[in-house]
């Protein structure tokens, strides 16, 4: 009988069989029939006939938060089994497999061999100064401007107002211009000829103008009346009908592989168990195209949304438009099921049709438009109403003796009544289905995580609760997402209200807008477990501050209180690289994604029966257990599995991944049909090359499998730089930048030169770079930088670089220079590396952009080794990374559903697959990057663990990795003390940032010695509770007179510095205490307050470098000048006299100007100065001596040159310095005195030319501090205070444009000035403070840097209802007028407004910029006080004031301007140095006002 039954279902599936073949010769239209052994990507290549690849599962997983398993680090890592063996230079490296007689490369260069390619890089990105497209030409994403300024006009604009425009205007002003035309023409005797030319062109247009009108006007009255129309009526959509009719033929075979792909996949995995199979074997959906009936739009939506009404039917048996020759031809929708019942060789195959579908209904469709791509963020899909669905169903039977079970009643509307209350909540308004176009295309997975939490569940107290029947409950804690599937458990305790767990649990996650959900249970042996309480988590929290830690959550059932639940927190956050760069992010700790696609001609001689059931399993670290298995394909050699897996692994370095291929027997051994074993930074550089993702396996005759693995690091302390990735540098390499020729202009368009900088980076790490040569193509640096150097497989990337202020820096040109070109292993053991000597070269700068060079670059690289220590690294025991691979044991029992045992084969231990690739050429496609997000650590009590697969090994480091065998010598190395150690004079610091209490959230940088450019910069914080392990390092050139500085910088890196607290100190004393131990440092802020605390410990590498003159210390420092006098002057006046007056430049920048002396050919001046001086060897100091005059130019008098690199430090050495003049030869003398004080100075890296000659020294050396604001004086006065605060005076913070320095000392020193104007002065008089006013004297000094370059500036001020007016100048940019002016200033007037204006000679005068200054924020409102105010000008520039207050004084009402010819007696004071010009007051006359 079973024989009969079988023959008449073989009967029936040949007779349905010859039904659908006979369909597909009447339309010519494929009716796809299938094997019902063949697998689903079979299936689909028949479907497609072989041109289309083979599609993917679309389904989405029911789970994606799951707890996040751990590789088995407990073990020896496995032995790979495929191998890539490294052949050479510039060759590609060699795959072998063992165990296998395949070729691992010919199974590889087969899978590649694919029609065409995709692009291997992102579209080169369009310029900033491009506009493109209508929202950057009409400014419509421009920021407001502020309140007061207007944007720049057009030239009709600036002359004419908006009512003047308009086509009446136009019209009329062509009848004038005919008019006047005509006018011209005739009276100067034109011909008639040039009248009819006039007319021509007035009635072009005037046509033309007329006719665009009439036009315009026309389209907007259509315009309007057809919103009214789409708003209110449906229209029809022939003309999308007659495309679909067409493409319908071409498309449905497309759409029908896609369906069978997915379809047949669900399909084979969720086989009921009493089947044996379910497949597709035959589908078609016919040759009559679905029919958009009507259309209705909605115009009256946001700019951004479309929204539609779509009448869509789609009825294949509706013929009533159909010619008699389209019916003949047509094929209807049929859809064959074949259910194999049965289990081995008893089984047998029944056939389920599904024919005539009809579909019709009334579908609104809303799309939500983006700029980006695909443009369509998110489409909302719902039907309005209820749709008419109709089908033949034949369950038994097939074709031939199938029934239609539509025809028992009732049995129909059921099934369509079930089908409604399915789809109802889906797609039924309201209810929409929303398909994410953005993330769908974005090539990312639905389910890939953004990071791991991490949950630490401590205790529990007071629970409430007892066993059914009595007894003290057994209380575990349950982990879930949104109380969906249980992710994590913790261990029961027996017996006990109070228990204490303290375990860690890690739980991946792709969404942080759910909530966490911990449950308590109680364990029972033989019953359901009892939940006791439940508490819930936002995971919102963990973006303000990753770190929750003791939280005390309250238990609650029923609403009632069970308890409370004590547990920690964290997140460890995904670091995405960035945007456009497609470079792996070199982490230690991170998640493996790993995908096993499909396998292909697996070896069936393993099978009695010939047929394989085959599902996959992964090992990680040659664990005993599987961590992950893909679904079983039965009857199939080829399965397509596409099953993703993510675990956590700790040590990236070490971990392997073996892969069994099982064969799944129901109630036999599972043999394993082959194996791989692979190491997974080989898997991962796999990733992205065609082909290389396949891998042969072995122990089998046939068979490959094609697997891939994606690398996510997390932001977890110790992943990045920390200490176990540490490796001690073997030297450094010095690089003496000289300078560039020829380089690229990127400022061409703008009429502009590159302000070019030369940056050194490693691995994309910038170490180190040179100052900013504004507006140069053939920059001089000449500067030397010092890089540390950790393997002779390093590159260092020297990058000439265009500074922007606004925007990203822009790329001129690099030179690779190879460590391996400069060093050398040595036999010697202290130094295990030498120099092959100086490297001078002139390199071509290599452009971004293809192989084209433009410029050289000349520079001088020597390589100095580093002594080679024992003991430089740090302990790691503070790292996060390293706790997940701690396990400790604990009480309590294991709560389980139940295991599962490894039956299948077991395998030889050993890689199949080998990489051993070029340590350079590795990372060289490896981007270090610091990650935006701070992972911080949680403290896990003694007795805590962290579930894994096996207990813990220490990690395994590759040699090659180091290079050279350097792994095998870091056993060896020299031993000695601190006090020995800091004896040597250079070296590298190498600094462990472990962690920091901070006040802000931010990222801690370390700077050495000038602080020009940070040595390194740790993550960014995302908690104030920062745990960082962090490791950096730095090269200090002389100990004894560094600097070590640690600030917090609450800006991202890349971003304007935000400078929230610093610590500074002395080098040595660093070291002393830091190569100890730990040490705990505090920072403090602008206002002296200790906010912030770090902890940081420190090792001392020497390298015996020899410094030259210029890199000492002793080179740099502060000079103080004093002006005594002079003899013998050139007099040029008619008297043979002359008004001298001195001029003192550095480096070609005035820093002081003296007051002028009238009448006299031997001056005594007695006036003094400070400047910093940046290099006493290559300092170009002089002094010029001008002669003052009213109308004329200052006349040059004669020039001379001061020495300044044999001076000796803190002695005062007078000299006597000859003036020459190039027409007149020596004439006359200036006796001088100068003092040298060595200090650092530190260097300002702002928006323009960075230091260059006087700079700003980092201690006090004399008279008062400078004080600064948060503006652009932030960036020209430095990054660091003036030290010693034993003689500093509080300064109040400024806001932000303003900054001051004191020009008064505390001797008040009495010296008489010829030629000053008089200062009021009165015994009598009231303080400000008071009320009553006092005398405000104000000079305005000069100004640089304005917004305008040729314009006549002149300075207007303002204190109270009293202004005064400055002389204009000649066409300048940096204008200097010297005039002083008197103001009545009180506490009723507390701030001065300046202006500064272009003067016209003819039309009204234009603003070039405004400010405004807080008078009593820089000089104190009683007694006597004076300072040099710098003030940020709105529109951009800087001007310099000096503000004189004699509270005891009234001012003279009578004189608006302080007028010369009189000898007065004034406190004078030393001047601060400052990277700003100096000068003296302007001498003015009666005559000058």
């Amino acid at each position: 009988m079973a024989t009969l039954g079988a023959a008449n279902l073989g009967h029936g599936q040949a007779e349905a069989t010859a039904i659908m073949k006979h369909d597909a010769d009447k339309a010519g239209v494929p009716v796809h029939s299938f094997d019902p052994e063949a697998s689903p990507q079979e299936k689909g290549a028949a479907a497609g006939k072989g041109g289309r690849e083979k599609l993917q599962s679309v389904k989405q997983k029911d789970n994606p938060a799951r707890e996040l398993q751990l590789e088995a680090n407990n073990t020896a890592p496995a032995v790979p089994t495929i191998v890539v063996h490294d052949v050479g230079e510039g060759e590609k490296p060699k795959v072998t497999a063992t165990d296998t007689e395949q070729i691992a490369e010919d199974v590889q260069d087969e899978a590649s061999r694919v029609p065409g390619a995709l692009p291997t890089a992102a579209a080169p990105a369009i310029p900033d100064w491009y506009k493109v497209g209508w929202r950057q030409m009409s400014g419509i994403d421009n920021p407001p401007l502020p309140e007061g300024e207007e944007r720049d006009k057009g030239v009709l604009d600036m002359f004419l107002g908006e009512q003047f425009y308009g086509s009446w205007y136009h019209n009329a002003a062509i009848i004038v211009f005919a008019v006047l035309a005509s006018h011209f023409l005739t009276r100067f005797n034109f011909g008639w000829g040039w009248l009819f030319i006039i007319l021509a062109i007035c009635n072009t247009y005037y046509s033309t103008s007329m006719e665009r009108v009439r036009r315009c006007a026309r389209d907007d009255i259509q315009r309007e009346l057809v919103k009214t129309r789409l708003a209110s009526e449906h229209e029809s959509a022939e003309w999308i009908n007659n495309f679909l009719h067409r493409f319908w033929l071409i498309y449905e075979p497309v759409l029908s592989a896609t369906i069978v792909s997915s379809v047949d996949q669900i399909l084979s995995t969720n086989t009921p168990a009493f089947l044996d199979s379910l497949r597709l074997t035959q589908f078609t959906l016919g040759n009559k195209a679905p029919r958009i009936d009507k259309v209705r739009t909605f115009p009256k939506t946001d700019d951004d949304i479309v929204m539609m009404d779509w009448g869509l039917s789609f009825t294949p048996n509706d013929t009533s438009e159909m010619t008699q020759k389209q019916k003949d031809n047509k094929v209807n929708p049929r859809i064959a099921l074949s259910v194999r019942v049965g289990k081995g060789l008893a089984t047998a195959a029944l056939p389920i049709l599904v024919e005539d579908i009809t579909l019709s209904g009334l579908l609104r469709i809303r799309m939500k438009l983006m700029s980006n791509f695909p443009h369509v963020q998110v489409v909302d899909i719902c039907f309005l109403e209820k749709p008419v669905i109709d089908y033949v169903l034949k369950p038994i039977g097939g074709d031939t003796f199938g029934f239609d079970i539509a025809n028992m009643p009732g049995l129909s509307s059921f099934i369509r009544e079930m089908t409604h209350a399915t789809l109802g909540p889906m797609m039924y308004d309201p209810n929409v289905f929303t398909l994410n176009l953005e993330q769908m295309l974005s090539g990312k997975p639905l389910d890939a995580a953004i990071g791991v939490i991490q949950v630490v569940v401590r205790s529990a107290r007071g629970i409430k609760g007892t066993k059914i029947g009595g007894g003290t409950p057994d209380p575990f804690v349950s982990l879930s997402i949104e109380n969906r599937a249980e992710l994590a458990r913790t261990k029961y305790k027996n017996n006990t209200y109070n228990p204490t767990w303290q375990e860690t649990k890690y739980i991946l996650v792709n969404s942080l807008n759910e909530q966490l959900i911990l449950n308590l249970y109680d364990f029972n042996d033989h019953r359901k477990d009892t939940l006791l309480g439940s508490t819930s988590f936002d995971l919102n929290k963990l973006l303000e501050d990753s770190t929750q830690e003791d939280l005390v959550a309250q238990l609650l059932k029923d609403g009632k209180d069970r308890g409370e639940l004590r547990y920690d927190v964290n997140y460890y956050p995904v670091i995405e690289p960035e945007e456009g760069s497609a470079e792996v992010l070199d982490s230690t700790v991170g998640i493996v994604r790993l995908i096993l696609h499909q396998a292909k001609e697996l070896d069936q001689s393993k099978s009695l029966s010939g047929d394989l059931n085959p599902l996959a399993k992964v090992y990680l670290n040659s664990s005993p257990s599987s961590s992950f298995a893909t679904p079983c394909f039965k009857h199939t050699a080829s399965p397509v599995w596409e099953a993703p897996h993510e675990f956590l692994c700790t040590d990236k370095a070490s971990a392997t991944i073996t892969i069994k291929v099982i064969d799944d027997r129901d109630f036999l051994k599972d043999p394993v049909v082959g194996y791989m074993s692979i190491r997974l930074v080989d898997l991962l550089d796999m990733r992205g090359q065609a082909g290389k993702d396949w891998f042969p396996l072995s122990g089998c005759r046939s068979g490959k499998m094609r697997v891939s693995a994606e690398w996510k690091p997390l932001s977890m302390a110790g992943s990045l730089h920390g200490s176990e990735q540490y490796r001690p540098p073997i030297g450094v390499v010095r690089l003496l930048i000289d300078k560039a020729t020829d380089v690229k202009n990127v400022e061409a368009t703008l009429g502009g030169k590159s302000d070019p900088y030369v940056r050194v980076q490693v691995q994309n790490v910038t170490k180190g770079r040179t100052e900013v040569v504004n507006n140069n193509l053939n920059p001089v640096w000449d500067q030397i930088i010092y890089i540390p150097v950790h393997s002779l497989k390093e590159n260092l990337m020297l990058e000439c670089m265009d500074y922007q202020h606004l925007t990203r820096d822009r790329s001129l040109g690099s030179v690779e220079l190879h460590v391996a070109d400069l060093a050398a292993e040595s036999e010697d053991p202290r130094y295990p590396y030498e120099s092959k000597g100086v490297k001078k070269a002139a390199d071509p700068l290599l452009l971004e952009k293809g192989h084209a060079h433009k410029g050289d670059l000349h520079y001088t690289a020597e390589f100095i080794p580093a002594l080679h220590l024992k003991n430089v690294k740090f302990e790691a025991s503070n790292s996060e990374a390293k706790r997940l691979t701690e396990r400790q044991d604990e009480e309590g029992g294991d709560v389980s559903d139940g295991s599962s045992s490894s039956d299948e084969d077991d395998v030889p231990n050993g890689l199949t697959i080998n990489a051993e690739k070029k340590a350079h050429n590795h990372h060289h496609h490896q981007k270090p990057v610091k990650p935006t997000i701070d992972a911080t650590s949680v403290h896990t009590a003694d007795n805590g663990s962290i579930k894994t697969n096996g207990t813990s090994a220490s990690p395994t480091t590759p040699t090659s990795a180091n290079g050279n065998g350097q792994a095998k010598k870091e056993d060896e190395g020299v031993e000695m003390s601190n006090e020995e150690l800091l004896v040597q004079p250079s070296g590298i610091v190498v600094f462990n940032i472990i962690s920091g209490n901070l006040s802000k959230k931010g990222r801690l940088e370390v700077l050495l010695d000038d602080g020009y450019w940070p040595c390194f910069s740790t993550i960014k914080a995302r908690s104030t509770n920062a745990q960082w392990g962090y490791v950096g390092e730095g090269f200090i050139k002389e100990v004894d007179f560094g600097r070590v500085w640690l600030r917090l910088n609450e800006a991202d890196e890349g971003e304007k510095d935000d400078i929230v607290a610093e610590w500074k100190g002395d080098a040595k004393a660093f070291l002393q205490s830091t190569l100890n131990g730990p040490q705990t440092y505090s920072l403090v802020d602008d206002e002296d307050r200790k906010n912030s605390t770090v902890v940081v410990e420190a090792k001392y590498i020497p390298v015996p470098v020899k410094l030259e003159p210029r890199e000492s210390v002793n080179n740099q420092g502060i000079v103080r000048v004093d002006l005594l006098d002079g003899r013998e002057i050139r007099g040029v006046d008619r008297g043979g006299k002359s008004d001298p007056y001195a001029v003192f430049q550095l480096n070609g920048q005035k820093v002081f100007k003296s007051q002028t002396k009238k009448k006299t050919v031997t001056p005594e001046w007695n006036e003094h100065f400070e400047v910093s001086v940046p290099s006493r060897v290559g300092a170009e100091f002089h002094v010029e001596i001008f002669d003052w005059n009213q109308i004329e130019q200052a006349k040059s008098l004669g020039i001379g040159k001061i020495e300044l690199s044999d001076i000796e430090p803190f002695q005062a050495t007078e000299r006597i310095i000859t003036l020459a003049h190039n027409k007149h030869g020596e004439k006359g003398s200036v006796r001088i005195r100068l003092v040298f004080q060595p200090e650092i100075i530190a260097k300002s890296r702002k928006n323009t030319s960075t230091f260059t000659s006087a700079g700003r020294a980092m201690t006090q050396i004399g008279g008062l501090p400078v004080s600064a604001g948060k503006g652009v004086l932030h960036g020209v006065a430095g990054v660091f205070k003036r030290g010693d605060k034993d003689h500093e005076e509080p300064v109040p913070d400024l806001p932000s444009g303003q900054a001051s320095q004191p020009v008064g000392v505390a001797n008040d020193m009495e010296v008489t000035r010829g030629g000053l104007a008089s200062f009021p002065s009165s015994e009598n008089g009231h303080a400000a403070a008071s009320g009553e006013p006092g005398t405000l004297r104000v000079t305005v000094m000069d100004a640089k840097d304005l917004a305008h370059q040729d314009i006549k500036p002149y300075a207007t001020l303002r204190v109270g209802d009293k202004e005064f007016k400055t002389k204009h100048t000649h066409k300048t940019s940096s204008p200097e007028w010297n005039e002083s002016f008197i103001f009545a200033a009180s506490a009723l007037t507390p701030k001065m407004y300046v202006w500064i204006h272009d003067h016209k000679t003819l039309g009204k005068d234009k603003e070039v910029g405004e400010g405004e200054v807080d008078i009593w924020r820089h000089i104190k409102p009683e007694g006597v006080s004076s300072a040099d105010v710098f003030l940020e000008l709105k529109q951009g520039g800087l001007m310099r004031l000096r503000l004189e207050f004699d509270a005891s004084s009234n001012p003279n009402s009578n004189n608006g301007s302080i007028h010369s010819g009189h000898d007065v007696t004034r406190t004078l004071s030393i001047a601060s140095p400052s990277r700003f010009s100096i000068r003296g007051r302007r001498p003015a006359d009666n005559e000058d006002q």
